[in-house]
């Protein structure tokens, strides 16, 4: 039994380290601000586009 929990501890805290180093690395890189600013652009010719009427 202890082997088994040990192994479930050490998969949990290999998840919780790999979900750590992603929300890091995206904001170290921007990657969330490049996401937001990637929105806007598509908000902005998704308007473009019904005033042109094309759908």
């Amino acid at each position: 039994m202890t082997g088994g929990l040990s192994i479930v501890f050490v998969v949990i805290v290999f998840v919780v380290i790999v979900v750590i180093m992603r929300f890091i690395g995206a904001w170290m890189l921007r990657i969330d601000e490049v996401i937001s600013t990637q929105k806007e652009i598509l908000e902005e010719l998704k308007k473009s586009n019904k005033q042109k009427g094309i759908e």
